[in-house]
């Protein structure tokens, strides 16, 4: 696939580079994982027998996540892995960027993390990934937290919304553009999706810095494969009940979202929960940490949480 070629044939070359650069020494705890069709940049803090993962949401990185971490509790480890193809996890020029790639991967990475059932909080279209995996593996999982997650019809409507000249669908020539235009797209979509404006400069110059240091953004790569044709959660598989514990969350202020039917989210999960953030936007954890938090811990502990499934 030739568009896969160009996302990943400069990360390819610059490899070295973001192993031994800022990517690997911006934070503490730092590491990398090579998985073979890309190498995944994660960040481990804390010895805590409870573990979250959190899954970045691009154009977000690792560095977003400074505030939230330092407020986990001690008790807890957190892992904040960035996906393949996106912030400094490396794609190869063979990294295949459909759904059950998307799911495999993910899997490898937490069974080599070795760290035992853990909650893994993924955001968007990456929420798909983690209720797959968690029907699949639930010994690699004990809850999900899904940020922004609604049914897949609704996903479809939200990335119309997104691309409505439908760029992105056009192989080679959208991974060309995005190459040249991701650093006004990146604040373009921070204006759209964060709640409150005071937060669209820090966001926006983390993810700058992080394009100054060599991170990608393959987002017409993830439109054309990823997020494409009927749900991936049909079959026998998904007939069943989950057994593993799930929760939407729900930023209120996201306007890309502003039209989505929130709801929807329990149609593909109806004994989860949902927790709606009136203060927050696309990014909930991040943009209300302190008020997302408590119930998100809340929820891992299995302790009583006011929730809401109010359309």
């Amino acid at each position: 696939m030739i568009s896969a070629v160009i996302d990943g044939f400069v990360p390819s070359l610059l490899k070295s580079q973001t192993l031994k650069g800022y990517a690997a020494h911006s934070r503490d705890g730092i590491q990398f994982m090579d998985l073979g069709s890309c190498v995944i940049r994660y960040r481990k803090v804390g010895r805590g027998s409870r573990v979250i993962v959190f899954e970045a949401d691009p154009p977000v990185v690792i560095e977003h996540y400074d505030y939230l971490v330092s407020q986990v509790p001690s008790d807890f480890t957190v892992v904040i892995f960035e996906p393949p193809g996106f912030g400094f996890s490396i794609p190869s020029t063979s990294l295949d960027y459909n759904f059950a790639s998307l799911v495999s991967l993910t899997e490898v990475f937490l069974q080599n993390l070795a760290l035992g059932c853990v909650t893994l909080v993924a955001p968007c279209v990456l929420g798909f990934g983690a209720i797959a995996l968690a029907y699949k593996r639930p010994d690699l999982l004990d809850h999900i937290v899904l940020s922004q997650v609604p049914s897949w019809g609704e996903m479809l409507r939200w990335k119309e919304g997104r691309d409505p000249r439908g760029l992105l669908s056009k192989p080679i020539l959208s991974q060309l553009l995005l190459k040249a235009l991701k650093r006004k797209r990146t604040l373009a979509w921070f204006e759209a999706a964060l709640g409150r404006s005071e937060l669209i400069t820090p966001f926006n110059e983390l993810a700058q810095q992080a394009y100054q240091h060599g991170a990608t953004f393959n987002l017409a790569s993830a439109f054309q494969r990823l997020l494409v044709g009927e749900s991936p959660l049909q079959g026998t598989l998904f007939s069943k009940p989950l057994t593993v514990r799930a929760l939407f969350l729900w930023g209120e202020r996201d306007l890309s979202h502003k039209c989505t039917c929130k709801h929807s989210s329990l149609n593909m999960i109806p004994e989860a929960s949902l927790l709606r953030i009136a203060e927050a936007g696309h990014f909930p954890e991040l943009e209300a940490p302190d008020v997302v938090l408590g119930p998100l811990i809340n929820f891992v502990l299995d302790q009583d949480m006011e929730v809401s499934s109010n359309d």
